[in-house]
């Protein structure tokens, strides 16, 4: 059990029930359907690059093509694979594949989540074609744009959006006047008072941040793909929320010429931070010792860079990529579950493969574990299996789950699920903010919120309550706990 507390007599505590240890199985959740037509079009989507994002059981994501007008969609389905629902299909691209339109296309950000609305960013589109910032009900109601980018404010968002209290931070990979390399921006969840807190110069600062940002108490981390003082190979960066204080932390180091150039320290990142203390990890997906890419760590200070995994050497295998003992080109998030690092390659894997990996490491680089090797069967032009995850895995419970790209029935992408071999799954993790005289809780894992008035009274479950929570109880004291599902 974990207890953490604060003078205003809030009380977080964790419950938690063991999961039995069961063999390690592969499945998919679900296959997404066939397509036709330019742009290609189906009912449900295809080709999802951005993660998953889940509550109560239900997987939320999007597609980068497909829907019924080619430009993308989102979705939702049960963990067990029931209950597909399409939830939105972008309008058609004045373009077909790229243009303007009303809504946004082409997403590849995972979700964010909060009281049953989701929040995310489209490439593409809008009335500009720079892109867009949006959100939707869980239900597949209510869809609104309330964010249209016309590039000298940002262009070509990839990255989710993070939340604190009712402010929404993100990322932009163009656009911002005057250098047009990228911008970081705030705006509130109504879509109000949209500012630039930076606009990247692809200088030392960096360029083009592709990732998610993470917050902790008034700071935003994050890293740029490019720019920087060493040919370009990207920035670990802070920033305040008021947009002051930026400071490059860490610069990768040139990476050496070819596919497959080497260095010390990784280059290109293209994952979001996690954060764990004053600890932030992240994964690089060029350069390392074998230019396969690697998995880091970094103070929050900008000190103590340290290689936690550098992927292994590899060789041609005639087709176009490496083959390896354990993967390569690292460019889904990672997730952190106590003490173990979950994340995926797009490539690499054995020489039967090739297709990708999943894998987990200990933050202190110890018991590296390759997961699984996607392993696509090539049956009549289809690919049966999943292959090339450009997003991250999630832990729910025992079972990890994440998108493929590619694969599946119908060669359009799949959702996979993998239950973990061990005894236990580890506990949901519980935390809170405080942003401007508003706390927020946020928690990992299957889990129920659960809250009581006193200590002495039955907890119960917070309606319909997901991560991150905002408080609004302003009684004199609230306790909170978490129930694993």
């Amino acid at each position: 059990m974990k207890t953490v507390f604060r003078p205003v007599a809030l009380f977080l505590c964790l419950l938690f029930t063991a999961v039995a240890a069961t063999a390690q199985t592969y499945s998919e959740v679900y296959f997404f359907s066939a397509i036709s037509g330019f742009p290609s079009t189906n009912f449900d989507g295809w080709t999802p690059e951005g993660g998953l994002v889940e509550s109560n059981s239900v997987l939320y994501g999007t597609t980068y093509y497909g829907g019924t007008n080619g430009s993308g969609a989102i979705y939702s389905v049960h963990t067990d694979g029931t209950q597909f629902k399409p939830l939105y299909s972008f309008s058609a691209l004045s373009g077909g594949v790229y243009g303007a339109n009303s809504d946004g296309g082409l997403p590849i950000d995972t979700l964010l989540l909060s009281s049953n609305v989701l929040y995310g960013t489209t490439t593409t589109g809008g009335s500009g074609t720079y892109g867009t910032v949006f959100k939707i009900n869980t239900d597949g109601t209510g869809f609104t744009n309330f964010h249209t980018f016309a590039e000298t404010d940002g262009a070509t968002p990839m990255a989710g959006l993070i939340m604190s209290s009712n402010v929404l931070y993100g990322t932009t990979t163009g656009g911002g006047y005057p250098y047009y390399a990228g911008t970081v921006f705030r705006m509130n969840t109504d879509g109000s008072h949209f500012t630039n807190l930076y606009e990247f110069t692809a200088g030392n600062d960096g360029a083009s941040p592709e990732a998610a940002l993470v917050l902790s108490g008034d700071t935003l981390y994050g890293v740029t793909a490019t720019g920087g003082s060493n040919s370009g190979t990207g920035v670990i960066f802070s920033v305040s929320t008021s947009g002051k204080n930026f400071t490059p932390l860490f610069t990768f180091l040139k990476v050496g010429s070819g596919a497959y150039g080497t260095n010390a320290t990784g280059g290109t990142p293209r994952t979001r931070l996690v954060l764990d203390g004053d600890t932030l990890y992240g994964a690089a997906s060029r350069g390392g010792t074998n230019g396969t890419g690697v998995i880091y760590s970094i103070n929050t200070s900008g000190s103590g860079f340290t290689i936690v995994h550098a992927f292994g050497p590899g060789a041609y295998n005639g087709y176009g990529d490496y083959t390896n003992t354990d993967g390569e080109t690292p460019e889904g998030d990672l997730f952190l579950s106590g003490d173990t690092l979950y994340g995926s390659t797009i490539a690499g894997g054995p020489s039967v493969n090739y297709a990708g990996t999943l894998f987990s490491v200990n933050t202190d680089g110890s018991e590296f574990t390759n997961v699984y090797f996607f392993q696509p069967i090539y049956v009549d032009s289809t690919y049966i299996g999943g292959s090339g995850p450009f997003a991250g895995p999630i832990l729910v419970s025992n079972t990890l789950y994440g998108p493929t790209t590619d694969g599946g029935a119908n060669s359009t992408g799949n959702i996979y699920a993998i239950t973990l071999p061990g005894a236990s799954s580890a506990p949901p993790s519980l935390s809170f903010q405080i942003v401007s005289g508003s706390l927020s809780l946020t928690w990992t894992g299957a889990a129920s919120l659960q809250a009581a008035s006193s200590l002495g009274l039955p907890f119960t479950n917070v309606p319909g309550a997901t991560s991150p929570y905002p408080v609004t109880n302003n009684a004199p004291q609230q306790f909170f706990r978490l129930v694993g599902n």
